[in-house]
């Protein structure tokens, strides 16, 4: 029988490390006997409430359980963060079907997610490769084009764009600060691939501040979402788990978008 310790062995044994602190059980025992595993980004009321009534063992989730960002390993967790309702409302659920959580993030990053988010949209190898800092080359074309294309890969209906030069500026150079690493916490990534002469970004998710962060020196950026730059990854590696243990039953939950478009 195979054990949720097992399936995590898979993955350290992938990357050749240890999981990351953020990582690893987050609610249940890693001893558990597991026969159905659901993948998903985030561990949403809907994905856990998905995942007991459909008779799961194991989520498998890229994303935090509970909020603020990670009170399991944080050292400024806000004290009462348990009895916060959205954090209530999932362990209810935890309990409720004997569910057990797994939290794989930065190793999946590592692995499957950035690779697929960049094959995608077509990028091709990497001109500048620093961990995480990639760099593409791309025929020249206008921002207004490469958007257009960014949709029609993406499957996506709307995109938001920081175009400080008008969408007829040409660019050629992209950086991809997916996930959440278009947001204003996490500049030093923008500022990383900037100084490899990006003129251009295609994000996963930003907020104010981190768009204007680029535009301030000529760069436009592309936002996709967080879930529409990780989720293709995270669907590939469920795919990956299915074949490497044939004897588990193992899905993709696609977590719909947090908002809808008025």
């Amino acid at each position: 029988m195979t054990t949720v310790a097992d399936i995590l062995s898979y993955v350290t044994a992938r990357s050749g490390h240890p999981l990351n602190a953020d990582e690893g059980v987050r609610y249940g025992s890693a001893e558990t006997e597991v026969e159905r595993v659901l993948v998903c980004f985030v561990p949403s009321v809907p994905a856990l409430q998905y995942a007991g009534e459909h008779g799961y063992d194991l989520v498998l989730g890229h994303e935090k359980l509970y909020s603020p960002y990670d009170p399991l390993v944080s050292r400024e967790s806000h004290p009462d963060w348990p009895s916060w309702a959205p954090n209530a409302a999932r362990r209810k659920l935890l309990e409720r079907y004997g569910l057990t959580y797994a939290r794989v993030h930065g190793t999946l990053d590592e692995l499957v997610v950035f690779d697929v988010f960049a094959a995608l949209l077509g990028l091709g190898t990497p001109c500048y490769e620093r961990g995480f800092a990639k760099v593409y080359e791309i025929s020249p074309r206008t921002v207004g084009e490469l958007l257009q294309d960014v949709k029609r890969r993406t499957g996506l209906a709307q995109v938001r764009a920081s175009l400080p030069q008008g969408p007829r500026q040409l660019v050629h150079r992209v950086g991809l600060p997916w996930g959440g690493l278009g947001l204003f916490v996490n500049v030093a990534y923008q500022q990383e691939v900037i100084e490899q002469g990006v003129d251009v970004l295609i994000a996963g998710e930003s907020d104010d501040y981190g768009f204007r962060f680029s535009a301030d020196v000529g760069i436009p950026m592309i936002e996709t979402s967080h879930i529409a730059s990780e989720g293709p990854g995270l669907c590939r590696f469920a795919d990956q788990l299915r074949a490497e243990m044939p004897a588990l039953q193992v899905d993709y939950f696609v977590n719909a978008p947090a908002w809808e478009v008025f």
